[in-house]
């Protein structure tokens, strides 16, 4: 198998990992990493291309040990893995056909995820803190204008801002709702009580209200010139509660 190259058919780039495990890396997870500096470009190029590259690789870092934590939760339970792909939206183990494990296996392997976005949000948080020193007003021309004032030296913006990512990355994939880890927790967590179509149903329900409820942040962010995408979307979530119990469930993946 191809350790390292380009998948043309799928514009990805491909390695892959030990236990010929590959993993896909489309062009479009660039997109996340490039948008917030968009406006800084026309301003601080240098500046702009030094804080897309730290993102970028904050972000690549932090959805690849997301994905990997899922990867080792599945195989402590004995459930291989096909492939990772890391993509616009962020990132999906697939894992091999005729994997079984128990509601709360399942649970434990989509919670895996964000548990390792919480431990890294903590560790970047301990060590901006070690190193911190007294903030500077927040320049009006940069990316995080909104949030608290930006740390004086890179490294310290370094460490902030992985604190800052981690952390959103396991707010945003707690949630309740598909195709998130956290629709997948609380679906594998209710169906042994309710059952599968009733607890694919309430995640459905709960999916939709955040979808809507989601553009309380899009609307407004977008009006100061900053294009946000924020899980979770409307399509996967109406189509769990419209359509549970009419066909037969398509099985879990955690992302």
């Amino acid at each position: 198998m191809q350790r390292f190259g380009w998948d043309r058919k799928n514009d990805a780039f491909v390695f892959t990992m030990t236990g010929n495990i590959p993993v896909h890396v489309s062009w479009t997870f660039a997109v996340p990493a490039a948008l917030p500096f968009l406006h800084e470009w026309s301003r601080r190029p240098q500046a702009a291309l030094t804080h897309t590259l730290i993102f970028a690789a904050l972000l690549f870092l932090s959805v690849f040990l997301h994905e990997l934590a899922h990867v080792w939760a599945a195989r402590r339970r004995g459930i291989g893995t096909q492939r990772i792909d890391l993509y616009l939206f962020g990132g999906i183990a697939w894992f091999k056909p005729g994997a079984a494990a128990s509601p709360y296996g399942w649970a434990w392997i989509a919670f895996a995820g964000p548990l390792v976005n919480i431990v890294l949000a903590a560790s970047f948080a301990a060590a901006y803190y070690l190193f911190a020193r007294p903030l500077l007003p927040v320049d009006p021309d940069g990316l995080f204008s909104s949030p608290p004032p930006r740390p004086d030296t890179l490294l310290e913006w370094t460490l902030w801002l992985g604190a800052l990512v981690n952390a959103v990355l396991a707010v945003l994939n707690l949630l309740p709702a598909y195709p998130l880890d956290g629709g997948a927790i609380a679906r594998h967590l209710l169906a042994p009580r309710f059952g599968p179509d009733t607890a694919t149903r309430i995640v459905g329900f709960c999916g939709v209200v955040l979808s809507i409820l989601r553009f309380a942040v899009i609307v407004p962010a977008a009006t100061a010139g900053i294009l946000l995408w924020i899980p979770p979307s409307f399509r996967p979530n109406w189509q769990a509660f419209r359509t549970a119990g009419k066909k037969k469930p398509v099985p879990q993946r955690p992302a």
